[in-house]
């Protein structure tokens, strides 16, 4: 008996089988292909949503100094969403050359890109309530199917949107040496507490540094590196390894400092009060006796820096900022040195493109060359951002820096009992720093 026939015909029953079973491995090897596509796009389409929209923004806060924005206003430009094709004008312009970067564009087939801008709560994302200035990116394209569009399923969408912000910041001390051992130091017994954040962006292991018994107290301590602190910390532990930061106000114009000069080496040396104006003041200002009265307005100082001499010597203004500068050789780059037992009261102004800006320094000195010491005695009152990314800045004595103050230095060090408020309710725009993100 033969059973050769049998096994022919098992062997085409098998084929058979194996064919129908091909359709669906086929089919489904297809979806996976046509879904890990579907993924890759959507993942590209993120990219380029959140590059334009943080683009945008970034323009619009390098061309814009205000604290402050309403739509119309001073080139503020708010729309609805609008097509890329033709790229919107002014700083938008960027965020749709952002999104075309990264493969991205109205003027490609199959491919749809829109920007909106606004202020207050981006619509996109109702949970970020303070936000000054938004810009939204959508990325929309539609990408055609491979093995899928064997079952009717011809095209699939893939769609992203990103929202980026000028958010109030949350520190008010930033200390910008990237790599400086003791970029923030305090030895002995110094005590600074703040109703704000610290950010240090030293890459250091000892960033930040105390010895001896010092207090630092903050609602956020952030350090790009590590920290050597034998005192009292908080948060304890700091959050460390954080990302570096670029100058928070890297943005702000410097003034416009005339060749001429309004006042030379000027000196109050009184029994009463010296009321000062604004101008040019080469070689400086110094307090040796009696009250300088600062009146409103811009006060540059080339050459010679501000100093005090001791407990007769007395600094007060409202609406004031101090830019400090130099004319090399003739008048060469000096620091603030105010003395611990001087009496100042200082306030920056509340409007204009300088608003909340009580002091800043030139940015061509060379970095960490310079210390500022900010003495004052108990009743000193620095209300403004004192501005010095390239200096380092030494507070000491027993000042209670009252309503708000915001330090960006190179350097910190600090003696004596040092308070930081938060308080911006003078300001009509609140805190003046402003921290682009993505908020979605």
């Amino acid at each position: 008996m033969s059973f050769r026939p049998l096994r022919n015909k098992s062997a085409g029953q098998a084929l058979i089988l194996v064919t129908f079973a091909l359709i669906p491995m086929f089919g489904l090897m297809g979806l996976v292909v046509d879904i890990g596509w579907m993924e890759f796009v959507r993942k590209s389409a993120q990219t380029a949503a959140d590059a334009g929209a943080m683009a945008a923004v970034l323009q619009f806060q390098s061309t814009n100094f205000a604290t402050t924005f309403t739509c119309g206003v001073g080139g503020v430009i708010c729309q609805s969403p609008t097509s890329c094709n033709p790229a919107p004008s002014s700083y938008l312009h960027s965020g749709c050359d952002y999104a075309q970067s990264n493969g991205f564009s109205s003027t490609t087939a199959n491919q749809y890109v829109t920007i909106a801008s606004g202020t207050g709560v981006p619509p996109t994302a109702p949970g970020v309530n303070s936000s000054a200035y938004w810009v939204t990116m959508r990325v929309n394209q539609s990408v055609p199917q491979l093995f899928s569009a064997v079952a009717g399923n011809m095209n699939g969408s893939v769609a992203a949107r990103a929202t980026a912000a000028l958010n109030p910041a949350k520190d008010c001390v930033y200390v910008m040496d990237p790599a400086g051992a003791n970029a923030v130091d305090m030895n002995g017994s110094p005590s600074m507490v703040l109703s704000c954040g610290v950010y240090i962006n030293s890459n250091n292991a000892s960033a930040l540094h105390g010895n001896g018994t010092p207090t630092l107290s903050a609602t956020e301590i952030d350090i790009v590196g590590n920290y050597s602190f034998s005192g009292t910390l908080n948060p304890n532990p700091p959050s460390t390894a954080v990302a570096p930061m670029a100058d928070p106000l890297a943005h702000l114009p410097a003034p416009t400092v005339p060749a001429a000069c309004d006042y030379t080496n000027y000196q109050v040396n009184t029994n009463g009060t010296d009321i000062l104006n604004p101008g040019v003041y080469c070689g400086g200002i110094y307090v040796k006796k009696g009250t300088a009265s600062l009146t409103p307005g811009m006060y540059i100082l080339k050459g010679g820096g501000m100093s005090t001499q001791d407990s007769n010597s007395h600094i007060v203004g409202t609406g004031v900022t101090l830019y400090n500068t130099y004319s090399n050789p003739s008048r060469p780059y000096a620091p603030f040195n105010i003395v611990a037992a001087s009496t100042v009261t200082l306030t920056a102004p509340v409007t204009g493109t300088y608003a909340g800006v009580l002091i800043m320094e030139d940015r061509s000195i060379a970095a960490g060359t310079y210390t500022d010491n900010f003495g004052g005695g108990s009743s000193a009152a620095y209300t403004g951002i004192i501005y010095g990314p390239r200096s380092t800045m030494n507070f000491y004595g027993n000042a209670s820096l009252t309503a708000y103050t915001i330090i960006v230095s190179y350097r910190l060090t600090m003696a004596g009992t040092t308070d930081i408020n938060n308080d911006y309710s003078s300001l009509p725009t609140g805190n003046p720093i402003k921290i682009t993100a993505l908020v979605e």
